[in-house]
């Protein structure tokens, strides 16, 4: 009887020790991902800069409405200030 018993928190033992790898995976996998989310979302915030910045040089050397579109972004620069928009939707904007 005892060797069964002994037997029994082995096993016990083995499956708590997968489940908190397992766990453990999931959780690295979990912040992997989110990593990668927020990297290209920097990504795509510093080309929207980038992008406003060159239309904003535009205007300055111009002084008319002035419009850039790049990767899928459409900067528009005027003298009420600078928009990005990105897929139709307004990504960065200001104001002067």
């Amino acid at each position: 009887m005892k060797k069964k018993t002994q037997e029994a928190f082995m096993m016990a033992e083995g499956l708590t020790a997968m489940i908190v790898i397992a766990l453990g995976v999931n959780l690295f996998f979990a912040c992997e991902q989110q990593l990668q989310y927020q990297y290209q979302n920097s990504l795509q915030k510093l080309a929207a800069i980038r992008l406003g910045k060159e239309v904003s040089d535009l205007y300055a050397i111009k002084r008319e409405k002035v419009s850039l579109t790049r990767d899928g972004m459409i900067a528009k620069a005027s003298s009420q200030g600078v928009i990005i928009y990105y897929k139709g939707k307004r990504l960065w904007q200001v104001i002067s």
